[in-house]
């Protein structure tokens, strides 16, 4: 067979055929995937105020636009801790705001990295560079990566390929130190997927992983217990790594955990150690109607199941035709079980794993596990177009083959008598059923191209060609209608909700510092305080700071006003006492809310002050005069105010309490309090005094350490891997030349 592109620059046409494939978002500024409310509203806010900050030379540790202050890397999704993150957040700015199009450009590029590691596992599996190009495309263009728009959940799914490349290699390794290299770098990579900012999809891969790993260690349980003692110690390597590697996001995630509430579709918000009940799962289990989709574009809910007829019937093809080779009954049994599991509560193996696994429930959306189920048929996949163009002296198994084309042809007939059925019934008249008619196209074609190849009336160049082809084609039609266009008259609007501020956030930015504002909208409301960089007293957030949210729950409106909400944006007038300041011309209106609290003020008792672990408290003093506080700097991750105090007292600032915060008095450590659950205080004596907070978490500082020196050891991993590799090629190379000369 003469080789062609996919033998001679295999990775550089993965490349171009995944910029390509997104050409929306790559080649064009007319479209994007951001414009729905959890985009627009609160992960372009937060990718603001990190980019804000690394332009800044600061790393973002600290969100003070929201709920009085959050933990920016606690909450996860911002990922903040995600290396591969930190080049969009330096790119160009402009008017010092985030550009659409570097976030554009980043999505395409991880969906490029996703297909070079699934390109890596398929080689590895001994597949032919045709059929490796075809998985990584597939992969990286294909099912979940290409239908989610959600950047945390597609950056914590792509490393699923690396992760299992690296346990084949541990398992296969032919000396203890390659596995124990080995076993390093997949604990790396799964560490990568959890710095993501999003734990579900790293949850669920970790999740399949760990039943290969049971299926290997019982298969040597069989040979010797001392091996699969041996290969046990081995995943606790990997799960060690891992924890290392994603210890700067996971130690400030389990420090804020422990502190907040998360909303996650139950009656109440939960803590994070109160178990998301079963209940709350059964709304975002995969739905069985949806397994349709597998071959229609479009025909789902949540999250799409499409892998189109190309890789569908090649997988099934590989499954009847290479069933003796392990690895496609090790795939088989991967796919076959992700998919039961994001059937959620539908699915025995989801309840037995819910009730058996800690911290399963965390992953409370069971239908994304169907990216597991699309990665190992698209590994599948490769197996079975390997074997439809192996050798063309011998013919393809010929029981499977004509079965699989009499299917594709019965898919396509009734594809068209359904739509025809409908045209009939006048049922047609919005809905064409254009994506049913595509489907039934494709099982023609397809049907046609596998006669040709079986035949042999069809080359080995064209046919690859032609499979690759069909595939993308298959695949564009599924991803078309997940981007929207930014100018079209049926676009959602959501990124208008950001520019529609502009001129409120304008006026607000020209008034004195610190305040905080509030926005009065029905629905969700956008995060205009991080994208403007304006202190919000709320926000839209998935969790929120425990304190807080049961200080705001005492009085909503008062508290509100207590936490030095100086203005009110909204169309209309909501108290009596507000003076309308400023009024856009997008109808949003500025009110001055004339008894909102200042943002410092001095406590004479200590009813509502907490201090950890000191007693007795201080007592303040009181008297007739009032403290005089003037703040000389806030920033992303501190506070520093110099305060006139007529006698000893506390000095209460509303802003949130949480751990990692330390209080200095003129310069020196001073105690931090708790004042009404929530909020920082000092204790100040007589006197002109310098109060200065700062943001100093050990979790971040101790996770920085470990992620760095993991990443650190897997990179000198790496060099001294590839001198392992050349001795071992030295050795064999010497081995091949003396049987030679005794021969």
């Amino acid at each position: 067979m003469k080789s062609d592109l996919f033998d001679r620059f295999p990775l550089a046409l993965i490349l171009i055929l995944v910029v390509l494939f997104f050409w929306r978002l790559s080649l064009s500024q007319q479209f994007t995937f951001a414009d729905n409310p959890d985009l627009a509203y609160q992960v372009l806010p937060w990718y603001q105020v990190q980019a804000k900050a690394w332009h800044e030379g600061i790393f973002p540790m600290w969100d003070p636009y929201h709920w009085a202050g959050q933990s920016l890397l606690g909450q996860m999704q911002p990922g903040g801790a995600f290396p591969l993150n930190w080049p969009l957040f330096l790119a160009p700015l402009e008017d010092g705001q985030i550009q659409l199009r570097w976030v554009h450009w980043h999505f395409v590029l991880m969906h490029v990295l996703a297909a070079l590691f699934m390109y890596g596992l398929v080689r590895e599996l001994g597949r032919s560079r045709f059929a490796s190009v075809l998985a990584a495309v597939a992969f990286g263009c294909g099912g979940y990566l290409a239908a989610t728009n959600w950047p945390q959940k597609v950056n914590g799914a792509i490393w699923i390929p690396l992760i299992f490349l690296l346990f084949q290699r541990m398992e296969r390794a032919r000396d203890p130190s390659g596995r124990w290299i080995n076993a390093v770098f997949c604990g790396g990579a799964i560490g990568m997927a959890l710095l993501s900012g999003h734990h579900q999809n790293p949850m669920y891969a970790v999740l399949a992983l760990t039943g290969v790993f049971f299926y290997f260690l019982f298969e040597r349980l069989r040979r010797s217990y001392q091996e699969a003692a041996g290969f046990a110690g081995m995943y606790l390597v990997i799960a060690g790594t891992a924890f290392a590697a994603a210890a700067l996001q996971l130690l400030p995630a389990i420090e804020y955990g422990a502190e907040s509430y998360r909303w996650v579709g139950a009656e109440q918000p939960l803590t994070m150690d109160q178990d998301v009940p079963y209940y709350a799962q059964s709304d975002l289990r995969l739905y069985a109607v949806t397994l349709l989709g597998m071959l229609v574009p479009h025909a789902h809910f949540q999250v799409s199941t499409f892998v189109g007829l190309v890789c569908l019937s090649s997988a099934i093809y590989a499954v009847g035709a290479c069933w003796r080779q392990r690895w496609v009954r090790v795939y088989s049994c991967i796919a076959l079980a992700a998919l039961a599991y994001s059937l959620g509560p539908f699915s025995i193996l989801h309840g037995w794993v819910y009730a058996a696994v800690p911290v399963i429930d965390k992953a409370r959306a069971p239908a994304h596990a169907v990216f597991v189920f699309q990665f190992a048929l698209f590994v599948l996949a490769a197996f079975g177009a390997d074997r439809l163009l192996r050798d063309r002296k011998s013919r393809p198994d010929g029981r499977w083959l004509p079965s699989i084309q009499r299917a594709l042809v019965g898919i396509g007939a009734s594809a068209w008598l359904l739509i025809l059925y409908r045209y009939l019934d006048g049922k047609m008249t919005r809905h064409s059923g254009d994506q049913l008619a595509i489907a039934a196209l494709a099982a023609f074609v397809l049907a046609a191209l596998l006669h040709a190849v079986r035949r042999g009336s069809i080359s080995a160049a064209a046919a690859r060609f032609a499979i690759v082809a069909l595939m993308l084609f298959e695949m564009g039609v599924a991803h078309s209608t997940s981007l929207s266009h930014r100018n079209g008259p049926g676009r959602p609007g959501h990124l208008d909700k950001l520019a529609e501020f502009g001129e409120v956030a304008e006026y607000l930015e020209s008034r004195p510092k610190p305040f905080r504002f509030h926005i009065e909208t029905e629905g969700r409301k956008p995060n205009i305080g991080g994208w403007e960089g304006l202190e919000m007293v709320d926000g839209y957030l998935a969790s929120v700071s425990r304190d807080v949210l049961d200080f705001f729950r005492g009085d909503w409106e008062r508290r509100r006003l207590m936490l030095n909400t100086v203005y009110t944006v909204s169309r209309d007038r909501v108290r009596e006492s507000q003076v309308e300041v400023f009024r856009s011309s997008t109808g949003w209106k500025v009110f001055l809310n004339p008894d909102a609290s200042p943002r410092a003020w001095p406590v004479h008792d200590t009813e509502t002050i907490v201090a950890d672990g000191e007693d007795p408290l201080p007592r303040p003093e009181g008297c007739g005069q009032e403290a005089v506080v003037t703040f000389q700097e806030t920033s992303l991750h501190g506070v520093r105010a110099q305060a006139r105090m007529p006698c000893a007292a506390y000095l209460v600032f509303g802003d949130a309490y949480f751990p990692g915060w330390k209080a200095y008095l003129d310069g020196e450590p001073a105690t931090l309090y708790r004042a009404h659950g929530a909020l920082r205080a000092v204790f100040v004596p007589v006197g002109e005094h310098e109060v200065e907070f700062v943001y100093r978490p050990a979790s971040v500082f101790l996770g920085a350490t470990l992620t760095g020196l993991s990443l650190l050891g897997c990179l000198v991993l790496v060099l001294v891997n590839r001198r392992r590799d050349r001795r071992f090629e030295r050795k064999e190379s010497a081995g091949s030349r003396s049987s030679q000369q005794e021969a």
